[in-house]
């Protein structure tokens, strides 16, 4: 038997499975296993199976970065982003200066994702009705992204290296945009043969691939990755993609999005007829004249775990570092949230924070401590809004998910139970997928 259960004895319907439970669990001889459950009312174990055993969470760090994204930061906290000039504007409408996209971390912007907001055209249009409507004919300076709030790093240092290229390794700039997302669209070819580039969605001005891409057999799906890094403008493109379509679509991340973004308004602009000379002065103090908000920051927190969006943890990490510690940086939001959680009474001994998504493998934190943090979360006043960001597993239960290749866990709850399931090193996909399905089901008889 790989494991042995500790179970209170008042749960007679789940010993009564235990059997069953435990032989689900086929495939897992080499792997490390961890599960831990309490009862938020009563604060008594349900389960408790390697609790104090530091595995890595995959995405379920989410729950990490969320929880006290909520109340360090506050459920209607909004994001700024704003539009200056360093120079007053002269005579014909001409700005002896620069125009400045400055960036206030806002993961959402240029993506119409949630509800009600802007996609990237329509964003550029606003900002350019904003400059038209200053009176600007003529720019001296250039137009430029400004991501200087934030670190110049965009992703965590231990991110691997094939996740970095791909859209869900898009690291986060205080000025993000369009989510430092693009579409590369394919041609397949016959199996075996390459598979033609031919578009990017939207363009990114001199972004070079090396296209080594070809064609697999039909309903194969998406093998194909994009090895890149942030502010490298030569990326390489390789395995596959299937054939049996006209066309094929996979995502990347945009490796200098402030620049992109920039680049996208002063296009915009030109074709209004304003002149963009891109000389280079240096202006006097700025003046804002245009300011974007986000989403509520509860909006952003529903969609991070509804559809476990990296960037969007990345974004609320560095923002809880500026407002907390004064720097907007990964290691700054590590430290916020660690002392965050600390402050509420968490044993973090055996806790180690790399990023607020979940994609490094630096992360670790035992079951028993994210049980801790969600009964936490259940006590606060954003519960029902940090519950509804949860995706619907079964009957009963909210829970956020975490997997990469080797790792499958979750964390939730399970009506009133807390819980946390977690594979790590395992070979086996389909006994660990099977094995943790068991768990849920049979939190869901507990309930």
């Amino acid at each position: 038997m790989l494991f042995e259960c500790k179970i209170l004895a008042m749960m007679l319907p789940f010993c009564r499975s235990l059997p069953l439970l435990v032989s689900s669990f086929v495939g897992l001889e080499h792997a490390s296993v961890g599960i831990y459950a309490i009862d938020c009312t009563t604060k008594k174990v349900v389960i408790e199976e390697n609790c104090d055993l530091s595995l890595i969470p995959a995405s379920c760090m989410k729950i990490i970065t969320t929880g006290a994204a909520l109340h360090i930061l506050g459920a209607q906290y909004r994001f700024e982003t704003k539009l200056e000039v360093d120079e007053t504007l002269g005579s014909k409408g001409v700005l002896h200066g620069n125009l400045f996209i400055r960036g206030g971390g806002d993961p959402c912007l240029g993506s119409n994702r949630i509800p009600g907001s802007l996609s990237w055209e329509e964003q550029i249009r606003i900002w350019a009705d904003a400059v038209e409507q200053l009176g600007v004919r003529r720019i001296e300076g250039r137009v430029i992204g400004d991501s200087g709030r934030w670190e110049l790093a965009m992703a965590a240092p231990s991110w691997s290296w094939e996740d970095l290229g791909n859209y869900y390794g898009a690291g986060a700039s205080a000025l993000s945009f369009h989510e430092n997302c693009i579409s590369l669209v394919f041609q397949p070819g016959d199996v075996g043969k390459e598979a033609k580039l031919l578009r990017a969605e939207p363009p990114v001005p001199l972004l070079v691939f090396q296209n080594e891409v070809k064609t697999g057999p039909e309903g194969s799906g998406d093998g194909a990755c994009i090895y890149g890094s942030e502010f490298s403008f030569l990326q390489c493109i390789r395995g596959t993609i299937p054939a049996g379509v006209s066309e094929f679509t996979i995502k990347g991340a945009i490796p200098d999005p402030a620049a992109f973004c920039a680049g996208l308004l002063a296009k915009e602009l030109q074709e209004r007829g304003i002149e963009i000379v891109n000389g280079d002065l240096q202006g006097k103090k700025r003046t804002v004249f245009h300011s974007t908000l986000s989403p509520s920051l509860g909006e952003i927190v529903f969609w991070t775990n509804q559809k476990s969006i990296n960037l969007y943890a990345e974004h609320l990490l560095k923002k809880m570092g500026e407002v907390v510690c004064q720097e907007g940086s990964t290691q700054a939001g590590i430290r916020a949230v660690t002392e965050f959680w600390r402050s509420q009474g968490i044993d973090l001994n055996g806790f180690q924070m790399a990023d607020g998504s979940g994609l490094s493998r630096k992360n670790l934190i035992t079951p028993k401590q994210m049980v801790e943090i969600l009964v936490k979360i259940k006590e606060s006043e954003h519960f029902s809004l940090f519950f509804d960001s949860l995706p619907q597993v079964n009957d009963s239960i909210r829970a956020k998910s975490g997997s990469m290749s080797l790792i499958k866990g979750y964390g939730g709850y399970a009506g009133k139970i807390a819980f946390m399931a977690i594979v790590n090193q395992c070979l086996d996909r389909n006994g660990m997928n099977k094995g943790l399905e068991r768990v849920l089901l049979e939190l869901n008889k507990l309930d």
